[in-house]
């Protein structure tokens, strides 16, 4: 009987940790990924490799971004960074696109770089076949 609900409090303590490191990692980077999309039942049962990935892996501020954006939008700069290279090529050439891709990128930029953190996070999290 001791066995069985010592086994169940430690259960439930590593529940708690992970738990605790979900909650870590979702305050320091809630804002870096697309609303109601972070598979947190999936960090919770990630692996303590996977769990060190995350943590050494750098997610790209959305407001740095726009400003990257802003200043070097012309260049493709911004598309480069969050790893849009062909974008980013065609956005180098065309000079920002004649300006008009250079304006609408400032109102699109932040979401895709959100959606390129989110693509990190989920190959993290990936389930190993």
């Amino acid at each position: 009987q001791k066995n069985l609900i010592f086994a169940t409090y430690k259960k439930q303590c590593l529940i708690n940790m992970e738990a605790n490191k979900v909650d870590k990692f979702l305050l320091t980077h809630e804002s870096k990924f697309p609303d109601y999309e972070i598979p947190i039942h999936r960090l919770l049962d990630l692996p303590p490799e996977k769990e060190e990935v995350l943590a050494k892996t750098r997610f790209k501020s959305p407001g740095n971004m726009l400003l990257v954006s802003f200043f070097f939008g012309y260049f493709g700069l911004d598309r480069f960074m969050i790893g849009d290279k062909v974008k980013g090529i065609l956005k180098l050439l065309t000079f920002g696109g004649l300006s008009v891709w250079y304006l609408i990128d400032l109102f699109l930029i932040m979401g895709a770089t959100r959606r390129k953190n989110m693509e990190k996070l989920e190959e993290i999290v990936k389930k190993d076949i």
